[in-house]
């Protein structure tokens, strides 16, 4: 299978079909990803890629980039971009965003927020789950939905710009 990589930059970030056949989820997903559609630049490819990027960024579930290859995959977004726009979400941005998450979540249910010391346990997961995690689920469902409507907004006008400028 020919696969058109339309812009040079994709190269440059490791992001050619050759570099994700050596990535050992590959196999998950297969030649799939070699769709040429995964690839295209077109202003909706990007913007939607953008959106399923951020909105996957604010899922309090590990392996972002897991499920945001499926949604790139079922709605024919670009890979490229939509597996760059999870690292929205990363080590220095986590906790951040998972506390205005949890903020977020207890202004919209009309809960008070409450001070927790987070210990990595199940014990404790279970002690607190349940007073935790409907505000924070809230919250993040919330903030992922904001953000992937922004991001959307923001780089289909980014890509019009850059397309109207290179076109003059």
């Amino acid at each position: 299978m020919e696969v058109v990589v339309h812009h040079p930059s994709f190269k440059r970030l490791g992001l050619t079909p050759e570099q994700l056949r050596q990535q050992r989820w590959f196999t998950l997903f297969g030649e799939r990803l070699l769709a040429p559609r995964l690839w295209q630049a077109t202003p909706v490819a990007l913007s939607g890629a953008m959106a399923a990027g951020l909105f996957t960024a604010w899922v309090p579930l590990p392996m972002h980039s897991l499920l945001a290859v499926v949604l790139a995959l079922f709605f024919g977004l670009n890979l490229p971009l939509a597996l760059l726009a999870v690292w929205f979400n990363n080590p220095a941005t986590l906790p951040f965003m998972y506390l205005v998450a949890y903020e977020t979540g207890c202004r919209l249910l009309g809960i008070t927020p409450e001070h927790f010391h987070l210990i990595w346990s199940v014990r404790w997961f279970e002690q607190e789950a349940g007073r935790l995690l409907p505000p924070f689920l809230t919250g993040s469902l919330l903030l992922g939905l904001i953000s992937a409507l922004l991001g959307y907004l923001i780089t289909l006008c980014a890509v019009r710009v850059w397309r109207y400028w290179i076109a003059r």
